[in-house]
Formats: structure tokens, C-alpha cells, sequence
């Protein structure tokens, strides 16, 4: 399971993206100051959304690609999470362990808040106010 939203709220845009770089169909994007990029690790701020199509890194050019964008603080998606959730856990922030997952034991950038429980490996987060939905 990749990312997905789980509320209503979410809009599609067309964004512009990065020649040779390869982009995941339910992975989180941000925009590093050149153009727009899937999430690692080490960049959790400046977040977009959530891919709807996939894009090969052998494929050239910089053409537009669709993305799901959240039009309020208040809406959420689901994840696959490295780690284990438990539903005490709810609450809880944490950092994206890559564009398709969050990462349930790192919360250095606290980009996520974990909003409801599915099981150990998923989960309903929403964007932390500091990331994505303002920038």
C-alpha cells in the first residue's frame, strides 16, 4: 500500500518534474527549491502531495505530472509504516522514512501526526501544520 488520501479534500494539480528522476504513484512529493521531488529522509519540509502516476527515471524532459494536494490542514492519508504502530500511539508524530512510508521509530522532523490506528504497519496520518500544507 502506497500513500492514499483518506478524507475528502483532496484536489488534483499538474506539477512540473525533474528530468531523470524517477516518481512513484502514491509517493509524497516536495519541492526542493529547483522542482519537485519525491520525499527521503533528510527532506521533510516544503511537502506537495501525493503522486497519481508513476514516471521511470530513464524518461527525459520535465513534462507535468498529476498530484493530489491536500486543500485543508485537516486532511489525511493513509501509509504503510516502517516499524511497529500501536493505537496508543495515536497522536504521535513522526518523520517520512521515504516517499511511500513513514518511519514509526524517527520523529526528528515530526512532519506527520499519526490521526487513527488500522494495524502494526498502517496508519491515518495528516501533514503537520509546519510542512506541506503552507509552503
Amino acid at each position: 500500500m502506497s500513500m492514499s488520501p483518506a478524507s475528502r479534500g483532496w484536489t488534483t494539480i499538474e506539477i512540473p518534474t525533474k528530468t531523470t528522476t524517477a516518481y512513484v504513484q502514491g509517493g509524497f512529493v516536495y519541492n526542493d527549491g529547483t522542482d519537485n521531488v519525491p520525499v527521503t529522509t533528510g527532506t521533510q519540509g516544503n511537502i506537495i502531495g501525493i503522486m497519481k502516476e508513476d514516471k521511470d527515471v530513464a524518461t527525459t524532459g520535465t513534462a507535468s505530472m498529476s498530484v493530489l494536494i491536500p486543500t485543508s490542514i485537516a486532511c489525511t492519508f493513509k501509509s504503510l509504516v516502517t516499524g511497529t504502530l500501536t493505537k496508543a500511539m495515536e497522536g504521535d508524530q513522526f518523520d517520512f522514512a521515504s516517499d511511500v512510508a513513514i518511519a514509526q521509530g524517527t520523529s526528528t522532523y515530526d512532519a506527520v501526526t499519526l490521526v487513527k490506528f488500522i494495524d502494526a504497519t498502517h496508519g491515518v496520518f495528516k501533514l503537520n501544520y509546519t510542512f506541506g500544507v503552507e509552503n
